[in-house]
């Protein structure tokens, strides 16, 4: 997925990208909202050489939606599958077990803990899956519409 933003700062390989809201900002998740609400906030990856307040064309990667989407959903539903069939397994076949559905719920929840380290695990490593790929001549900056100035801080 492509947007254009304006850089609101550089350091070192690094830039953050300010960007006005789209539809796809509500269910992505890659982005902080600014502190106005009007825009999100991007880290990404300066391969331009994008300068403070250059306008810029930034790539986001698409295949961390659909990663996110499938660990989130996914995973919880198969487990719940999994436990169920092994309580069943274990009872047998009985009708009148409750173990299955018990088995089922505990392997949901035990899913969701699993998903909520992995998440916390991922948010300690540095991951820079949006790239700034160009900057943006001033006809085509022009047409993106401007960017009011981002503030960072509380």
């Amino acid at each position: 997925m492509k947007e254009k933003g304006c850089v609101v700062s550089v350091k070192d390989d690094a830039a953050i990208v300010a960007m006005p809201m789209s539809k796809e900002c509500e269910s992505c998740g890659a982005c902080l909202l600014s502190s106005e609400g009007k825009e999100v906030v991007l880290l990404a990856r300066n391969e331009a050489r994008a300068a403070e307040g250059d306008m810029v064309e930034v790539e986001i990667a698409a295949g961390r939606v659909v990663a996110a989407a499938f660990i989130i959903y996914v995973i919880p539903l198969l487990m719940t599958i999994v436990g169920f069939l092994l309580g069943h397994r274990v009872v047998g076949g009985d009708p009148n077990s409750q173990l299955p559905i018990v088995l089922a719920v505990i392997f949901l929840v035990g899913s969701f803990v699993g998903v909520w380290l992995y998440d916390m695990r991922l948010r300690r490593v540095e991951r820079r899956e949006a790239v700034v790929r160009r900057v943006l001549p001033p006809d085509e900056a022009e047409a993106g519409g401007r960017i009011s100035r981002v503030k960072l801080g509380g």
